[in-house]
């Protein structure tokens, strides 16, 4: 019984002390052609609640005809999702597996989006020099786990206040909490994706045991120059974080009443997870709401 299983998993996150090692993911993992097949198709799956929650925080903290710069973007799905929420915005993103950005530039102009939205082929520790002239908002969403070390992402964040530092520009990140018990990497992907390809719920699991800790991101931030960020961990599943900034320019976007995001429609299902989503994060405000 899943919501059994649920449970159990809760519990022991709450009351077992930190007994998971942090373990990088396999690098050959995401240039596989069958993990990265796997991982694309769930885009349009489990993923989109985890989507709409996030591009509808990002759109709240972008300028009207603004360009987003995404950190570890994949297949593309997720700057797809943000592109059609925000039809005026420009969406660029990063992504380091060769296969991965194949899969996903084809992707993106199969779908028509070619003309504002673009898929490069990058590193997240050193990405200033593929970075687009003007930058509006910088985000990430589950990507930065990918990172070998934590001497990697410092330099993700030294790179990010750099690009703060040039652009004024506001950041959004979003990621797995590494699990405080072994077993809930195991169980996670069996919970939430039963029916996902085995390759992504193993994909899954890997991915919860190269997380970094709450306490380890936010010192990270803490410890840069990029600023005071706002730092969460999802209340009652703190399996989830998000960190971020506003600049100056979403702040007026906000005051003036906008941006304005287009209607886009998800399964009962997926509205269901992501109210659930939104309720794991009060303190993160969402440009509109369904």
């Amino acid at each position: 019984m899943p919501s059994l299983r649920l449970f159990w998993m809760l519990a022991r996150e709450a009351f077992s002390r930190p007994r998971l090692e942090r373990q990088p993911e396999p690098t050959a993992e995401m240039e596989d052609p069958e993990n990265v097949l796997a991982f694309h198709a769930q885009g349009a799956g489990p993923l989109v609640p985890v989507y709409h929650f996030n591009a509808l925080a990002t759109s709240r903290l972008l300028r009207p005809g603004g360009t987003v710069f995404d950190l570890g973007s994949g297949s593309g799905q997720y700057l797809a999702y943000l592109a059609r929420l925000r039809p005026d915005a420009r969406v660029i993103g990063l992504e380091l597996s060769s296969s991965m950005a194949s899969i996903g530039q084809r992707f993106l102009a199969d779908s028509g989006l070619n003309d504002r939205v673009e898929l490069r082929t990058g590193d997240m520790t050193s990405f200033t020099r593929h970075a687009p002239e003007n930058i509006d908002v910088i985000s990430s969403v589950f990507a930065l786990h990918h990172l070998p070390t934590l001497k990697h992402l410092s330099l993700c964040f030294k790179e990010i206040a750099l690009a703060r530092q040039q652009h004024q520009c506001a950041i959004w990140l979003f990621d797995h909490v590494r699990p405080r018990h072994p077993r809930t990497p195991e169980v996670f992907p069996e919970i939430f994706t039963p029916k996902a390809p085995a390759e992504f719920r193993t994909d899954s699991c890997n991915s919860l045991r190269a997380s970094f800790s709450f306490e380890q991101m936010s010192n990270a931030l803490d410890s840069s120059t990029i600023g005071a960020m706002e730092h969460h961990c999802a209340r009652f599943m703190p399996l989830y974080q998000a960190h971020w900034i506003a600049s100056q320019k979403s702040r007026n976007a906000v005051d003036e009443g906008q941006p304005h995001t287009a209607a886009i429609e998800i399964t009962r299902q997926a509205k269901s997870q992501f109210n659930s989503l939104r309720m794991l994060f009060p303190g993160v405000q969402l440009d509109r709401v369904i």
